[in-house]
């Protein structure tokens, strides 16, 4: 098990340095305009980060402690790019990421019952 909670935490560091990168650079990557999907990168970055953030802590079942401090970081997100002059503070990429901790929460029984044998957390 500690591997997978070393493994989880660096890849939620990674994760956050790279989100942080994307959300502050004043030049973002553009995107087609298929795949330009804002609210959606929102959602899908904050599953992510939620699971990792599960298994850098699995024996922690207070959700909040977990969770509450990813609504943080993307609060900080879009104080820090009103700060920068460039972007905008915009409260659906806070509700965006707020959905993203939401369906990963509905996800999670299932997530871990997929995850957990194949990691080692559990028996087979």
């Amino acid at each position: 098990m500690p591997n997978i909670i070393l493994v989880a935490r660096v890849g939620f560091a990674l994760c956050v340095l790279g989100i942080l990168w994307l959300a502050l650079d004043p030049q973002p990557i553009t995107t087609a305009a298929l795949f330009d999907l804002d609210k959606l990168n929102h959602l899908a970055a904050f599953m992510v980060l939620a699971l990792l953030l599960d298994y850098s802590f699995p024996l922690s079942e207070r959700f909040w402690l977990k969770w509450l401090p990813l609504l943080g970081f993307g609060a900080l997100i879009e104080l820090l790019q009103l700060l920068g002059g460039y972007r905008l503070f915009e409260w659906g990429d806070i509700l965006a990421d707020a959905s993203g901790l939401i369906v990963y929460l509905a996800l999670r029984p299932r997530l871990r019952a997929l995850l957990d044998p194949k990691l080692g957390l559990i028996p087979s």
